[in-house]
């Protein structure tokens, strides 16, 4: 079956499917505890980097929340992960949060839940909140953020974390890590309709100094080829800079300057000042005002042999109008 817009197969059905998360064995204690509480907005705490995967509601489909929530409440409670030292994480419903707050709540109903380790917190946020959303609601670097994060909530806790953005090229295909890195990258490609190889880009693009991501969104200065290329030179400050170039400078990096950015960052030779001398625009040439090409009536062509080259037609030209405007000077001086 198809996947809509590049939305997950998984599927919950009902709310309480959602606060009943299904996790690994073993990660669920003997007891599920959920309650239903009246919590103070005050209280909640987003949950850590969310607008940098999920963004907030924003324009019309803010202020139609807010309407709502005015004129009915908030008829969906938001999910609430209590932390042993008592903070409140919100899970999901962090759009229900603010336009509460917008529209003069000061409470909302929450299910809290008090049974959670941190990684399954990690794996309820965002499949809960992929749910709400689809690939095609995101820009790219949101998109990128997504899917990478995704991915590795996928990836068996403690396993090695570099294999996470090489590609599947160049791993050894018979290493346990990379048949556990194949298997996590078929089941987040199958679920997103994406390929294996587009799945491992979109990780290693997450790895990008973050401007220089955000890049791929509002500018033409640099693609996605040449972006995949500089996220090989790990240094952020070296990233920082290329972002710097592009951005005061009008710089435009093409795949192939960003390969030998790539490559002179691995045999040791890049800086600052070589990124500059690699990046900086080149003035466009101006035009030639030497040359003027005109379209001459067919009239014209019994003045011409046949078969009179170009060149030959260029000197008839030249003479004739030489001609002309001489004759026109000495008729004015007479």
């Amino acid at each position: 079956m198809r996947v809509k817009d590049g939305q997950p197969k998984i599927q919950f059905q009902t709310f309480a499917d959602m606060i009943n998360f299904p996790v690994k064995p073993g990660e669920q204690p003997e007891t599920s505890t959920s309650i239903t509480e009246v919590l103070p907005l005050e209280l909640l705490e987003g949950y850590p980097n969310h607008e940098e995967h999920f963004p907030l509601y924003t324009g019309a489909r803010l202020s139609g929340m807010i309407s709502s929530i005015q004129k009915h409440g908030v008829q969906t409670p938001i999910l609430v992960w209590k932390t042993t030292d008592g903070r409140h994480i919100i899970i999901s419903g962090h759009n229900r949060v603010n336009a509460s707050k917008l529209a003069g709540l000061t409470t909302v109903s929450a299910v809290i839940r008090t049974d959670l380790t941190p990684k399954m917190a990690e794996d309820l946020f965002f499949e809960m909140n992929f749910q709400q959303r689809s690939l095609s609601d995101l820009r790219f670097s949101q998109r990128v953020l997504c899917v990478a994060a995704h991915y590795n909530v996928m990836k068996q806790q403690g396993r090695r974390t570099d294999l996470l953005v090489a590609r599947v090229e160049d791993d050894d295909a018979t290493s346990p890590d990379c048949q556990e890195k194949l298997h996590t990258d078929a089941k987040v490609a199958e679920e997103y309709e994406l390929t294996r190889d587009k799945i491992s880009k979109y990780c290693r693009l997450a790895t990008l100094y973050r401007p220089l991501l955000l890049l791929l969104d509002e500018s033409k200065k640099i693609g996605q080829l040449a972006a995949y290329e500089i996220s090989f030179i790990e240094n952020s400050t070296l990233q920082a800079c290329i972002h710097q170039v592009i951005s005061q400078h009008g710089a435009t990096v093409s795949k192939g300057k960003a390969k030998l950015l790539r490559e002179e960052f691995e045999q040791g030779k890049l800086d600052q000042q070589r990124i500059l001398e690699l990046l900086a625009c080149e003035k466009p040439a101006k035009p030639d005002r030497g040359l003027v090409s005109v379209r001459l009536p067919r009239s014209c062509g019994k003045y011409f042999s046949e078969g009179a080259s170009q060149k030959e037609i260029s000197e008839i030209v030249e003479k004739a109008l030489d001609f002309y405007f001489q004759s026109g000077r000495n008729t004015s001086s007479a």
